[in-house]
């Protein structure tokens, strides 16, 4: 038997073979990633991304986005408290509401190496897969940290061009994990696997410009569906290219210039290498938040002390989390200048309701964003930020931050997801319920079936 770190080299090393290897490596990872393979530090992670995507998922259930459609299938629907169901001959339209309401709130996780956002395509797609076929919790927990280990490998080799060019990768390799981690639930052949694979690949999608608009959530609920799709299909027989990611006018070809960096090397799984939100914006954000706090809680100083505020930040923020002047709540997720005004003025970052259209608008926060410079410059980190505080009178205080490093404490991360879910469910979930799920999640590897999961996510 080879050891976890012996089997994650394997599929690493597989990863940097010549050009068309990949799919070899993502076909092998989606049929053999079991127990053998898994390491229990990547299954305790696959738990936490779990609960936090359930939360998230929970509490997006009520927004616009979701409402609407949810809508388009059932004209009566209303939120009651649960995610759609993933049973029957509406699962595919289930992950696509679930899948879009885990990312309405812009509250999930991320991944550096997936240059997106992992769980909320991986998460649907594999619940619904464990719906049709029906699987162990054990065998869930593998699934998802396939389907992580698939967005980063691709991530890693073909992302960064990828992003640079204006794709968002939540719904473009979000779409191949959810693939993998459907496929592996399914127990597809290798040969499924592949093409599973090609048909992933074509329906990826997703434009950056989108950010700050419904369609950026409507990225993952699609990612998740046409992944369950790619999963399902191939497994009656459906084909496609098999080389649908790496091939000549394939993938990589043509949304990623074909340029291609190596892998990672690393003794971690992907999962455990995950991020996770507790500021409900733009996780590019979070870093100058949790600077600008730091300098107001050493410096004591009022909005008014302030004459200037300067964030540097790398430079792919600014086609990113930049709107210079948000119209709409959703808008202010992605704009650094309006949420270090909402900060200096002492507004919760982490409040769901704090997120307005009204608040985009307010007077006193619009005149002091003005008073906010961003300048960009590559720092050590590129989720990194260093904001540097003007105050009157001259004196200048500076405060670097970096949220881009994964926990090492898991008990610590466990109880913090647990805090941030209890949060943002609440009026969603009466508090027996939300302790009934995180008892289902927390004991999930020991149940030989997801019966329970499902009731405590959907009813």
């Amino acid at each position: 038997m080879k050891t976890e770190a012996a089997a994650l080299r394997a599929v690493q090393g597989a990863a940097m073979r010549p050009r068309g290897e990949l799919t070899d490596t993502l076909a092998g990872l989606m049929r053999e990633g079991g127990a053998d393979a898994v390491p229990d530090v990547a299954r305790e992670c696959a738990r936490h991304a779990l609960l936090d995507w359930a939360c998230v998922a929970l509490a997006g259930m009520r927004e616009p986005a979701v409402r609407i459609m949810a809508r388009l299938h059932d004209p009566l629907w209303e939120p009651c408290g649960g995610l759609v169901p993933f049973t029957g001959p509406s699962a595919p339209w289930a992950v696509l509401v679930n899948g879009t309401a885990g990312h309405a709130l812009d509250y999930d996780d991320v991944n550096s190496r997936m240059h997106g956002h992992p769980s909320v395509p991986v998460v649907p797609a594999a619940l619904a897969a464990s719906a049709l076929r029906g699987c162990s919790g054990r065998q869930l927990l593998d699934a998802l940290v396939v389907g992580h280990e698939a967005e980063a490998l691709v991530g890693e080799q073909f992302g960064g061009a990828h992003y640079a060019n204006g794709f968002h990768a939540t719904g473009t390799i979000g779409t191949i994990g959810a693939a993998a981690a459907a496929a592996h639930v399914l127990g597809l052949s290798d040969a499924q696997a592949r093409h599973a694979l090609g048909l992933a690949a074509t329906q990826a999608a997703g434009l950056k410009c989108m950010f700050g608009t419904m369609a950026k959530p409507l990225h993952a609920g699609k990612a998740a569906m046409n992944g369950l799709w790619a999963a399902r299909l191939a497994q009656q027989g459906f084909t496609a290219a098999a080389d649908g990611i790496e091939g000549g006018q394939g993938f990589a070809a043509t949304q990623c210039a074909g340029l291609r960096e190596a892998p990672v090397v690393s003794e971690r799984w992907a999962v455990q290498d995950t991020l996770y939100k507790y500021h409900a914006a733009c996780y590019l954000t979070h870093s100058a938040i949790e600077a600008l706090r730091a300098l107001l809680a050493r410096t004591r100083l009022a909005p008014e002390d302030v004459e200037r505020l300067d964030v540097h930040v790398a430079p792919g923020h600014d086609s990113v989390c930049n709107i210079a002047a948000p119209a709409t709540g959703l808008q202010v997720k992605f704009s650094l200048r309006h949420l270090m005004a909402m900060v200096a003025h002492g507004h919760d970052t982490a409040d769901l309701d704090a997120y307005t259209d009204a608040l985009a608008c307010d007077a006193g926060l619009v005149r002091w964003r003005e008073r906010v410079q961003v300048r960009f410059e590559h720092l050590p980190s590129a989720k990194g930020a260093r904001v540097e505080l003007h105050a009157h009178g001259g004196a200048v205080h500076v405060h670097y931050a970096d949220v881009g490093v994964p926990r090492e404490d898991l008990p610590a991360q466990w109880q913090a997801l647990v805090a941030k879910g209890r949060s943002i469910t609440r009026g969603v979930l009466a508090p027996g319920r939300f302790d009934a799920l995180v008892r289902c999640i927390e004991g999930l590897e020991w149940q030989t079936d997801l019966l329970s999961l499902h009731e405590a996510i959907t009813t």
